[in-house]
C-alpha cells in the first residue's frame, strides 16, 4: 500500500499543492492520505479529488485566502483574548467559516481515498485518528488538527481536548505503517521560524514548539527503518521569513513546490536508470 503524508506548515500549506501537482503529472497515486495541521485541510481536498482538476480548485481556494478568513482582526483579537485571559490568542470562529465555506464534503464517507486526520488529545498525550470512523465531520477533524496552541483554542471532541497533530507528529508515519503502508510519500514542509514584533514570548514558544516537532520525527523515521518501509522523503524549504499572518506569497509558494517535487522525481528517474544500467553490467559478466 502507498500512503501519502501531508506535514504541518500553517500558511505555508500553499507550497504542498504544487507539490501534489507534480507527483500527479508523474501519474503517482496513492492508496490512502494523511494530514497533520494544515495538511489535513490539503489532504481531504486531495482524498475528494485525487486529479490535476482537484488541485487546481485547491490552489484557486489558497491563492484567495487572506488573514482575516482565518484570524479575524488580528491585532484586536489577540489582545482582546489576552486581556480576557483566555485559552488562546484567536478563537477558531472565522477558520470554521472558511472550513465550511470551502470543504468540498461534510464526512469522510464522501471521499473518494481513504484519508485520515490526526490530532492530539492533551488529556491523554494519545494521538485520535479521524477517518477511521468513516461518519466523522470533517469539520471536526481539521478544526482539531489544526488547534495549534497558543494560537487557536483545544477543540473540544467526544471528552477530549484536542490539539494540533503536529505535536503528535509532524509526520505521522506510524499511523500510515500500522494501517499497512509499504510505501509512504512525506510532503514536509520547512522554512524560517516566524519572527513575531507584537508578543514577543511567541517567538520562544515557536522555537519550542519547532524542536519538539522535529524530535517527533526522528522517532517516526527510526521507526519507518526498522519496519523496512520504503520512505520518498520530500523537504518543501521555503526561503521567506513568513509570518503566520502573511499569505502574500501564495502562488511563490505553490510554484516552489512544484519544482522541487518535480526535481526531486527527476533524481529519481536518473538513479533508477543508473541501478539497471548497472544491473547490465553485472549480469553480462556473470
Amino acid at each position: 500500500m502507498r500512503a501519502l503524508v501531508l506535514s504541518g506548515g500553517s500558511n505555508k500549506g500553499a507550497i504542498q499543492v504544487g507539490a501534489l501537482k507534480a507527483l500527479l503529472e508523474q501519474n503517482i497515486n496513492f492508496d490512502l492520505v494523511m494530514g497533520v495541521s494544515i495538511g489535513s485541510l490539503n489532504s481531504v481536498y486531495f482524498a475528494y479529488k485525487p486529479n490535476l482538476e482537484g488541485i487546481r480548485e485547491l490552489e484557486k481556494i489558497w491563492l484567495n485566502v487572506k488573514k482575516e478568513d482565518i484570524f479575524g482582526n488580528v491585532r484586536i483579537s489577540a489582545i482582546m483574548n489576552f486581556l480576557r485571559n483566555k485559552e488562546s490568542l484567536f478563537s477558531n470562529d472565522k477558520f470554521r467559516e472558511f472550513i465550511v465555506k470551502n470543504s468540498p464534503v461534510k464526512t469522510f464517507s464522501e471521499l473518494n481515498l481513504k484519508c485520515y486526520i490526526i490530532a492530539l488529545d492533551i488529556k491523554t498525550g494519545k494521538e485520535y485518528i479521524f477517518g477511521k470512523n468513516k461518519h466523522e465531520r470533517i469539520l471536526d477533524a481539521i478544526l482539531s488538527s489544526t488547534a495549534l496552541v497558543p494560537f487557536f483554542p483545544p477543540y473540544k471532541y467526544k471528552n477530549m481536548e484536542l490539539i494540533d497533530g503536529g505535536f503528535y507528529s509532524n509526520l505521522p508515519y506510524k499511523v500510515a505503517i500500522d494501517d499497512g503502508a509499504k510505501e509512504i510519500w512525506a510532503l514536509h514542509i520547512k522554512g524560517k521560524r516566524e519572527e513575531f514584533k507584537f508578543f514577543k514570548i511567541l517567538n520562544v514558544i515557536n522555537a519550542s514548539i519547532s524542536y519538539l516537532l522535529e524530535k517527533r520525527i526522528e522517532e517516526q523515521e527510526n521507526l519507518a527503518k526498522y519496519k523496512k518501509v520504503k520512505i520518498h522523503y520530500i523537504p518543501l524549504e521555503c526561503p521567506y521569513n513568513l509570518s503566520i499572518f502573511d499569505f502574500d506569497k501564495t502562488r511563490k509558494l505553490i510554484d516552489l513546490g512544484y519544482e522541487i517535487t518535480k526535481n526531486y522525481l527527476k533524481n529519481i528517474k536518473l538513479e533508477n536508470g543508473i541501478i539497471k544500467q548497472i544491473k547490465k553490467v553485472l549480469k553480462f559478466f556473470k
